[in-house]
Parts: structure tokens; sequence; C-alpha cells
């Protein structure tokens, strides 16, 4: 996949990566939300009289609670959290290249690497012949360069 300077065209540019539709940065971010849900499991007390059940009693859970958290209720508390996983799963295995192998990508990134090693080489031979063309005529002007 080597190519010179004149081969390339901007159709070989990749597309610009966009998330699938209904795929947020909050969907996969879930680590504040594992930590809020750690923080309160660590916080419950079955002594503190205001956290734990009355004995035979089915507790009342609210997922988007606050407060202490009992082990009972850890997956309703991150029943919400599996689904975003889920739901990221599915949207990132539908992005275009997810089934390139890091082979395939560490190869890619070579061939770009040449490729830029390739394109400062020219730029470099640009800038030597610029800077001759600028010495040369220099040269030729300095004995009779018109005044104005």
């Amino acid at each position: 996949m080597t190519t010179t300077p004149s081969q390339a065209t901007p159709s070989q540019n990749p597309p610009t990566m966009i998330l699938p539709e209904g795929l947020t940065a909050d969907y996969i971010d879930t680590i504040p939300v594992l930590c809020e849900t750690i923080s309160r499991l660590q916080n419950f007390s079955p002594s503190n009289p205001s956290a734990a059940s009355p004995s035979g009693a089915t507790p009342s859970f609210n997922a988007n609670s606050t407060g202490p958290l009992n082990i009972k209720d850890i997956y309703a508390a991150t029943d919400g959290i599996k689904h975003k996983l889920q739901k990221a799963r599915v949207g990132v295995k539908s992005m275009p290249d997810m089934h390139r192998t890091i082979e395939d990508q560490e190869e890619e990134i070579r061939e770009c690497e040449e490729k830029i090693a390739q394109q400062k080489e020219v730029l470099n031979l640009l800038m030597k012949v610029g800077l001759n063309m600028k010495k040369e005529r220099e040269e030729r002007g300095s004995g009779d360069k018109m005044e104005t």
C-alpha cells in the first residue's frame, strides 16, 4: 500500500469516525456510576436502623437513591449500568473496522509511518531546492538590484 506523493488522492483519507446513533459517551463511561454504587454499598451499616429493613419486610428499593445500599439490592442498583454496557457493546461492534485484528492495525500504522517518512523526505528536498533557488537569486541579483 505504499504510494508516492503524486499518487496520493483525497479519497484515500479515512472517513471521520462517528458514533452509531443512540450511542453516547455516557453509555461507555460507567466508572462514576460504579464508584457511586460501591460507595453506597460501603456506607451500608446493618446496625443502622434507618438503613436496615424491618425483619420479614421486603425493602422498598429506589435505584436512583443516594443513601446506603444493602448487598441484597446490588443487582437492582447495577441493572441500569448493565443495560448501558450491553447497549454500548452492540454500538461499538457495529462501528466500522471493529473486525480488524491488532496485527492489521499495526500493519496500517507501519504503512502510515512509512508514508509520513516519505513525505518528510519530499518536503526536505523541496526546502533544499527552494533555498538553493533563493541563494542563486540573491547571488545574481546582488550586483544589479533595482532601486525603488
